[in-house]
């Protein structure tokens, strides 16, 4: 570790962090969900809050600066997060749980040693542009070998926390079908060329935009590692239940809703209702734990698409429900249960597999059916 690199922390208790996530979640984040949903860019105060809370780097290892928290624990501050403003909850997801784990995963060791503990302190934010890799067909960024550096080229369509990120992990193609892992400054100059931000259906303040890569040279130095697609496929399913608690976040929240408006007039069947929704959540976030703790058993995919799907379809359920039983004020765009309700949309897709569409759709099917066999009777 060189003289400038910042002293690594001692690894937090988890039940520490997670009380810190619960008090920012409170005091910070849910009483500005509504007005950060509607704004440009998610606060940079937001942020700061996270690093100081040690909430950027629960999941780094603690040997490079992070917490290395267990999964489990950082699925619940994420679900914390996620309940009380899921926008800041999705950047913090990127940097948190998907950028610094797959950098700490990787080949890499010196570019562990320079980059892990400044993410992990906050002092630079990193975000992810590779799910274009999941899609088939071209690829759309293409890796050309160049002595021992790689030349990027091509459109990464998403890429969340522009102005905010100062890294990013991006992802492409090798001529022989590998995959290749880089981290590369946003500040690339003319080789990375940035569109206006996209506008979104929820999380606008995400500051989600499309990456022309343009030549973009990497040196050996920022290369995280090279993959094959099956290796890719088996860390896509063994990843599939972590943004699960985004789901769980955004129903939570919902019953909640339930709950309040429940009380407010002095209703049992909405008090029912966010007990029932609350329970199954409970539920879930079981089975999520359960499998999440052995990627290896039989069966494994399966659970993880079946389970992933339920939490999926118990978000929009639940944020839905809080729609329904709100009235015509949640036709306001700042009215916290359409945000919720946006956001569970957005969970859908976050992360999406080809096998967790299908179960999706086929779970929304299903239940659609079960309630005509119902009907019939």
């Amino acid at each position: 570790m060189s003289a400038s690199s910042p002293a690594l922390p001692v690894a937090t208790d988890p039940g520490v962090l997670v009380e810190r996530a619960r008090r920012l979640a409170a005091l910070v984040l849910a009483p500005a969900a509504n007005a950060t949903d509607q704004a440009e860019v998610v606060p940079r105060e937001h942020l700061r809050a996270l690093a100081d809370a040690g909430l950027l780097g629960i999941a780094t290892p603690a040997r490079h600066g992070g917490h290395g928290a267990p999964a489990r624990v950082a699925r619940e501050v994420l679900e914390i997060l996620a309940g009380a403003c899921g926008v800041t909850a999705f950047v913090q997801m990127q940097h948190a749980t998907a950028a610094c784990p797959l950098i700490a995963r990787g080949d890499n060791e010196a570019l562990k040693e320079r980059v892990l503990p400044r993410l992990a302190a906050g002092e630079r934010f990193c975000t992810v542009g590779f799910s274009h890799v999941r899609r088939p067909g071209p690829p759309m960024v293409r890796v050309e070998p160049d002595g021992d550096h790689v030349r990027l080229h091509g459109t990464v369509p998403w890429l969340t926390g522009h102005g905010i990120a100062d890294d990013a992990v991006i992802a492409g193609a090798l001529p022989d079908g590998r995959l290749t892992y880089v981290l590369t400054s946003l500040q690339a100059g003319e080789s990375i060329e940035v569109s206006p931000p996209l506008r979104l259906s929820a999380m606008n303040a995400s500051a989600t935009v499309s990456l022309t890569l343009r030549d973009l040279r990497v040196g050996p130095e920022q290369v995280i590692a090279t993959v094959t697609r099956e290796q890719q496929a088996a860390r896509d399913v063994a990843g599939l239940l972590t943004p699960s608690a985004l789901s769980l976040g955004a129903a939570g929240a919902a019953a909640a809703l339930l709950a309040d408006l429940a009380e407010r007039r002095g209703s049992a069947h909405l008090a029912g209702a966010a007990r029932a929704f609350d329970d199954e959540r409970e539920a879930a976030r079981a089975e999520v734990d359960d499998w999440a703790e052995r990627p290896d058993a039989e069966g494994y995919g399966e659970h993880a698409v079946r389970i992933r799907a339920w939490c999926i379809d118990l978000g929009v359920r639940a944020a839905h429900a809080a729609v329904a039983a709100t009235g015509g004020s949640v036709n306001l765009q700042d009215h916290a249960a359409q945000r919720l309700f946006r956001e569970a949309m957005l969970y859908s897709l976050t992360a999406q597999t080809r096998d967790l569409q299908a179960a999706t759709v086929q779970r929304l099917l299903d239940r659609g059916g079960g309630a005509m066999d119902r009907a019939r009777l």
